[in-house]
């Protein structure tokens, strides 16, 4: 059977739907799945616009709904025990002794039990004995090394060490103020200063606390009569 026999396999003249066979490219049915269309729709609108004939979609039949039970669980009486009548006691009317036994008899179950006093609670003993707990003392933290504190301090070291005086004005005697600064840096650097005082601060304390000389030779401001050890 050719395509064009299959095509029109059970054509019918009527406006009934029938089912027949259509052969659509895979990658054209995979992109409709993908577009969630109806291809048999889609055939029938295509094909009633070319041939001039009004298409109604088809109706959507929805499968009845199963009706679904409730089941409900099995629950198993519970059967209690029967217990057999206690038969009476047998009397020996020869013993001379039953009588006395009945009225013992009777005078316990006439009596009510005794309720034994309830022993007040007692604390359960423990395997062994514990130590009264001492609180912990805490442990002093030791100092931390490394970096060191504060401005006066290295300007002091610095001065104290590096720094040392002289009483005339030779040139040998001078050094620019920027020079000094520099060094001062490098050796804050190399003996670990967290803080590195600034420009300004190192300069006041010079002039002001250790009272060191200034004057401006050859255009540059400058520290006389102290040497750098």
């Amino acid at each position: 059977m050719g395509y064009g026999e299959r095509m029109g396999a059970g054509k019918s003249a009527g406006a009934g739907w029938q089912q027949t066979q259509v052969l659509i490219r895979s990658d054209i049915i995979a992109a409709a799945e993908r577009e969630h269309l109806d291809i048999s729709d889609e055939c029938n609108r295509v094909l009633a616009k070319r041939l001039g004939i009004e298409y109604l979609p088809i109706l959507t039949i929805k499968p009845p709904v199963e009706s679904r039970g409730i089941i409900a669980p099995v629950i198993v009486p519970t059967v209690r025990a029967i217990r057999a009548p206690v038969a009476p006691p047998v009397i020996n009317a020869e013993d001379p002794t039953v009588p006395g036994k009945v009225l013992m008899e009777r005078k316990e179950r006439k009596a009510p039990a005794a309720t034994k006093p309830r022993a007040p609670p007692q604390e359960p003993a423990l395997p062994h004995a514990v130590a009264p707990t001492v609180p912990a003392v805490p442990a002093k933290v030791a100092p931390k090394t490394g970096r060191k504190g504060k401005k006066e301090d290295a300007i002091k070291r610095f001065v104290s060490t590096r720094i040392m005086r002289e009483t005339d004005e030779s040139p040998d005697a001078i050094i620019a103020k920027d020079d000094l600064y520099q060094r001062f840096e490098r050796w804050c650097r190399d003996h670990d200063y967290a803080t590195i005082p600034d420009r300004r601060t190192f300069f006041v304390a010079l002039k002001n606390k250790y009272a060191l000389a200034e004057r401006t030779v050859g255009g540059v401001p400058s520290w006389i009569s102290i040497r750098i050890k």
